[in-house]
């Protein structure tokens, strides 16, 4: 685990000219420290590659952040196929 501050996460996540592997562990680092509303950010950036928001996505189907992907759900602020995995994503977290 590093010491990044979320802030750097975010940054990494969303620097273009990092390597995917650092964009990735980034994220996950995220997920790790229970940065919801970060992640959250992530998803509904839609600047971002759809691979890192999908894995940003992923990352909130915790029941620690169980409320943060129901809000992505609830606000229809996601785009075709987001949008289908969120709502997936949230069947399974209800079903824990």
């Amino acid at each position: 685990m590093s010491s990044r501050t979320p802030e750097e996460c975010i940054e990494l996540a969303l620097a273009a000219d990092a390597a995917e592997g650092t964009r990735l562990d980034a994220i996950r680092e995220l997920k790790t420290a229970n940065e919801c509303d970060e992640l959250e950010g992530l998803v509904r950036n839609s600047n971002l590659d759809e691979q890192y928001r999908r894995v940003a996505l992923e990352s909130v189907a915790t029941s620690q952040c169980e409320s943060t992907l129901r809000e992505l759900v609830d606000a229809d602020c996601l785009e075709e196929p987001l949008r289908g995995e969120a709502e997936s994503l949230l069947a399974s977290v209800d079903d824990e």
